[in-house]
């Protein structure tokens, strides 16, 4: 399959494809491949089996930071393509920066927007519109660093709330409560780490049942479309209000099991961010 957009050219960066280059851009080319997925990785994408629905994971880091205008620009005009192929949103949220630093929250993401499609070939296809195409100028313009991974129902971590199958049957995602926090982690596991994070995943649970927090989302991803590194499971956990969150994460009890979780993983990357309730 092709993609035609000059948007999606091919990269002349040696990387592998879903790869994209780390650091600020310092030329044009260098801020598409920030932002946008080349030809090499929408490529890859066709090449998995298409048997599943699956979920799109955005963060996004948006220019000029923390404003989401032009952005929105792009939402606006790819919204009659996106209803074409019948996605819709299965989680969005802002993300929150104001948090101590010692909790250990990236904040180099404004936001996380998580679209349910039916399958990886209802995304291709709409990359292929025109009138999607005309769309993507604006989303280029208004993010200066994009992470785009797919993501499949597997091996869960944890008994999560919801599956990718449940939202894509009931097409309805995450219903949110004002005030509710969402922690998004994204994990990468050593050799054998899966086992060793997995150990702990039943008393996580305990805790987070006692604050009144929950597992949403426990999947697992594929080959990235646009990332600086390899991720192999993604994790969204809903707290009822900022202070749950932030006493749990005090918790010394929290941080032991913390730290036994961490020998598992070779990288990890967690953003606090509040749910923004959409529109039906």
């Amino acid at each position: 399959m092709g993609y035609s957009s000059t948007l999606f050219k091919k990269s002349n960066v040696a990387l592998a494809p879903g790869l994209s280059p780390q650091g600020e851009a310092t030329s044009f080319e260098g801020c598409l491949l920030r932002a946008n997925p080349t030809q090499e990785s929408l490529e890859q994408l066709s090449d998995q089996q298409d048997e599943t629905p699956i979920l799109m994971l955005n963060f996004l880091r948006f220019r000029p930071r923390g404003d989401s205008t032009i952005y929105s620009l792009y939402a606006e005009q790819a919204k009659p393509e996106v209803a074409k192929v019948r996605s819709f949103i299965g989680y969005y949220g802002q993300v929150l920066v104001d948090l101590p630093t010692e909790l250990g929250f990236d904040e180099h993401w404004d936001g996380i927007v998580i679209p349910v499609y039916h399958r990886r070939d209802s995304y291709l296809s709409m990359q292929q519109s025109p009138q999607y195409q005309l769309a993507l100028p604006y989303r280029s313009a208004g993010t200066s660093r994009r992470l785009l991974y797919p993501l499949i129902d597997n091996q869960n971590l944890y008994k999560a709330s919801h599956s990718i199958k449940e939202f894509d049957n009931s097409r309805k995602g995450i219903e949110v409560n004002p005030g509710e926090i969402y922690v998004a982690e994204l994990l990468q596991f050593t050799d054998d780490g899966r086992c060793l994070y997995q150990m702990e995943t039943e008393e996580v649970s305990e805790f987070l049942s006692n604050v009144g927090a929950s597992v949403e989302l426990s999947v697992d991803t594929e080959l990235p479309v646009l990332s600086e590194q390899q991720w192999d499971h993604f994790v969204l956990t809903r707290f009822p209000s900022k202070q749950a969150m932030i006493d749990l994460y005090n918790d010394d009890n929290w941080k032991s099991s913390q730290q036994q979780r961490q020998k598992g993983l070779k990288n990890s990357l967690y953003i606090a961010t509040i749910a923004i309730a959409l529109p039906d």
